[in-house]
């Protein structure tokens, strides 16, 4: 029996041991699934940063240990992420110190000394005795505001400048909302005529919260950062005397609300989209191209998720912003933002195209490809197989009207989206990949190809190793629902076991799709139930 598949899911759209005095895995790190052999990827990164970025390789190993640990914690660890982001690390303490080199110049003896201790614990690793150095050397400088009156405003600056410090080194071990709680104590340090300073730590601050909420996937440290930027960083940049400013900011609140109102928050989208037009009104594509296609491009996606929701009208406000974006990013200046907005551009036009406009269909395509084109040159292997999924999902609808080929090529499309996963590294990717193509298949597998329909079981199974119903209830139900459907198309063509698993899966997938929290799904259950039961008992006759 034919039955629609539930919706293909869109890809999105950023401790070491050492050479000689080798560190133990943290039992953290180890907890969290990953062996020594792995481990020593990021050994093998932090010594190839090190040497490349000409740091401290013990600082660098501290602070990848601390990340390693706070990940795990998190529950986020990923391993492919976390090598991703040492050479970020490295550029990182090296700007520590150099600014540790210039603050030692500029203080007094007695913070001076302080500074240039707290740098050496830097590069010996000693990262917690760097953190006691500099509030340390905080307190010295602090002093000196007691000294002279004539230099307050000069010390209450270099104060505020070691706080910021101390944030920088609590980012580092992905301590994010004890380095939002010292910029914010830096801007309180600062002599109150400092607006702009006083505004820029603001919004770091801003920044540590809504890293930490994207980062660890939790709502409210972003919403902590959008009251942070409203009732903290607006005032100090009013538009009529600093548009600039104002407009940064209102710019910064609309992407982090996209992000709630992404998480499901309904008001957030609605205010994002507010902000980042806000941000546009002040902006011109003449006097500010990048800052005025950067917020286009944002506002292109939030108006797509209202979209998504069932606001068509904004579908075609989605397309016109990407494209508006297009209009500044080109592919020879800037290919890589150029790439993102073109799979921005196709994700709003396969979504036209959901709502009926064909035209869009292969426009969304075309969109993709080119998109992918940039990413293969740039060997961006991520963001290429982000694309190639969109791809397999707008070849699917083209091989929903009609086109044979379009099936098969997005089969093609899915299964290189698949090789570019890694199950170890990304399951989530690795598993809507295999679910994405089992879809793709069993498409084929309806049309009289018996060989894809056995393949597309085989995909389904493959994603359910990794979703299961206690850790990823909701895609859990959805393979389940999604390899009943495959099975049942099997058994139908005679095979009584695979009617006996289909009823199997179909029953697995109830157990999440209640009527309470799923009526439509849990609808679809009971039909396919009962369809696959009387199947069986007309086999039983």
């Amino acid at each position: 029996m034919k039955r629609t598949l539930l919706a293909l899911c869109l890809s999105g759209a950023i401790a070491a041991p050492l050479a000689v005095r080798a560190q133990a895995l943290p039992d953290e790190v180890r907890n969290a699934g990953v062996t020594v052999v792995m481990w020593q990827s990021v050994q093998a990164e932090v010594r190839r940063s090190a040497a490349e970025k000409h740091v401290s390789e013990q600082a660098l190993a501290a602070v990848c240990a601390k990340m390693g640990v706070q990940l795990a914690r998190g529950h986020k660890l990923d391993l492919q992420q976390m090598i991703g982001l040492i050479s970020g690390r490295a550029d990182e303490i090296n700007a520590i110190t150099r600014r540790l080199s210039l603050e030692e110049e500029q203080n007094n003896p007695a913070a001076a000394s302080l500074l240039g201790k707290a740098r050496a614990a830097i590069d010996a690793g000693e990262l917690d005795q760097a953190e006691d150095l500099l509030r340390q050397a905080n307190v010295a400088a602090q002093a000196r505001v007691a000294d002279a009156v004539a230099a307050a405003a000069t010390a209450q600056r270099q104060a505020a400048e070691i706080t910021a410090t101390e944030a920088q080194v609590k980012a580092l071990r992905f301590d994010y909302l004890g380095a939002a709680a010292d910029y914010a104590a830096a801007a309180d340090q600062l002599p109150a005529s400092d607006t702009h300073p006083r505004w820029q730590y603001v919004l770091d601050q801003a920044d540590m919260l809504a890293t930490r909420g994207e980062r660890f996937n939790e709502p409210e440290p972003m919403r902590r950062a959008v009251e942070v930027l409203k009732t903290a960083a607006l005032p100090l940049a009013p538009r009529e005397s600093d548009s600039q400013t104002w407009a940064t900011t209102e710019s910064r609140l609309g992407k982090d609300l996209l992000q709630l109102g992404e998480w499901g928050d309904a008001q957030a989208l609605s205010d994002s989209i507010l902000a980042l037009h806000a941000a546009l009104g002040a902006w011109t594509r003449d006097n500010d191209p990048g800052d005025w296609a950067d917020t286009q491009n944002t506002l292109g996606v939030a108006l797509r998720t209202r979209a998504d929701r069932g606001d068509s009208a904004a579908l075609s406000s989605a397309v016109e912003a990407h494209r508006a974006a297009l209009q500044v990013w080109t592919r020879d200046s800037d290919p890589g933002r150029w790439a993102a907005a073109e799979n921005n551009l196709g994700a709003a036009l396969l979504l036209a195209a959901e709502h009926g406009d064909q035209a869009a269909l292969q426009q969304a395509a075309d969109a993709f490809r080119a998109a992918i084109e940039v990413w293969a040159k740039n060997n961006d292997l991520a963001h290429w197989a982000t694309s190639q999924s969109n791809l397999g999902a707008a070849l699917e609808m083209i091989g929903d009207n009609g086109d044979a080929q379009a099936r098969r090529d997005a089969v093609t499309a899915f299964r290189a989206a698949l090789g570019a996963r890694n199950p170890d590294r990304e399951p989530a990717h690795w598993a809507r990949e295999e679910n994405n193509l089992g879809t793709a298949l069993m498409r084929l597998g309806e049309n009289g190809d018996d060989q894809a329909s056995h393949d597309a079981v085989a995909a389904y199974r493959a994603a359910l190793q990794v979703w299961t119903h206690e850790s990823d209830p909701a895609d859990w139900a959805s393979a389940e629902f999604n390899l009943g459907t495959a099975l049942e198309d099997i058994g139908e063509r005679g095979d009584g076991q695979a009617l006996h698993e289909a009823l199997d899966a179909f029953r697995a997938a109830s157990e999440v799709w209640t009527p309470q929290g799923y009526p439509t799904h849990a609808r679809d259950a009971a039909d396919a139930i009962a369809s696959v039961e009387a199947d069986l008992a007309r086999a039983a006759k």
